[in-house]
């Protein structure tokens, strides 16, 4: 009996593309951080050392399934830039709330039908967010989902950050699982990433669908490929009615 379901964030629901102007201003929050320690560096090294923070981050989600949080990333530059900061650093914490701020300002927009997806599925089913999170934190995202009148609709909201490990790792999962109460045979999870979401969730027991609204993505291991909302919300209210 399917009685709960797990949503993907970036490009499941939300448009997961890096904005530039939010990029500029997380490079500027990163930029005063440095300067707090007298570390002001020309625009060029700023930038160069940011893009590579990036890429260091990518790393420790895609290679290593690493959880990481805010502060790792911000704690790396730091330590590439030969500062070593104390635990519970005012810098740090500040530029932390700067990098969550960018995505409050120039939010990304939710993906056309997936609020009025929600709404419908929320009737049937137990709904809760299993998603990797990148610079900015889960509590952003939830902040999100808070002003798209989004957040009442699911149970729980389970980040990488929190657990400490990224999809496919199991742990992300197992937590989706005890937050609602269900046995992982009764969810199914949908995301778009056939690596993390739909093997990740087989992995742990769920079932999967694979939602391709942003782009197509081939063959999958998923029970169905759903290529608009409209697709998903009528082969799950099926399933309910089953």
């Amino acid at each position: 009996m399917l009685r709960a379901l797990t949503f993907d964030y970036w490009d499941t629901l939300y448009e997961g593309g890096a904005l530039p102007e939010r990029v500029a201003l997380r490079r500027t929050a990163v930029g005063a951080l440095l300067g707090a320690y007298g570390r002001d560096l020309p625009e060029a090294q700023l930038r160069a050392l940011y893009e590579e923070s990036g890429t260091v981050a990518q790393r420790w989600w895609s290679e290593e399934q690493r959880g990481y949080t805010t502060d790792d990333r911000l704690r790396w530059i730091l330590e590439r830039a030969s500062v070593t900061p104390q635990k519970g650093c005012s810098h740090v914490t500040a530029a932390a709330d700067a990098v969550d701020n960018a995505l409050l300002m120039l939010p990304p927009a939710m993906l056309p039908g997936a609020w009025q997806m929600l709404r419908t599925l929320q009737r049937h089913f137990k709904l809760a967010i299993v998603s990797d999170t990148g610079f900015a934190s889960g509590r952003a995202q939830d902040r999100l989902l808070e002003k798209d009148a989004a957040r009442r609709f699911f149970t729980s909201t389970v980040y990488s950050m929190d657990v400490g490990h990224a999809k496919p790792r199991p742990e992300i999962f197992a937590s989706a699982v005890d937050s609602l109460g269900v046995s992982s045979g009764e969810i199914l999870h949908i995301g778009n990433d056939e690596r993390t979401d739909v093997r990740g969730a087989l992995a742990a027991g769920f079932r999967a669908i694979r939602l391709d609204v942003v782009r197509d993505s081939g063959p999958s291991e998923a029970e169905f490929v759903a290529r608009s909302f409209e697709d998903l919300t009528e082969y799950l209210t099926r399933a309910a009615a089953a």
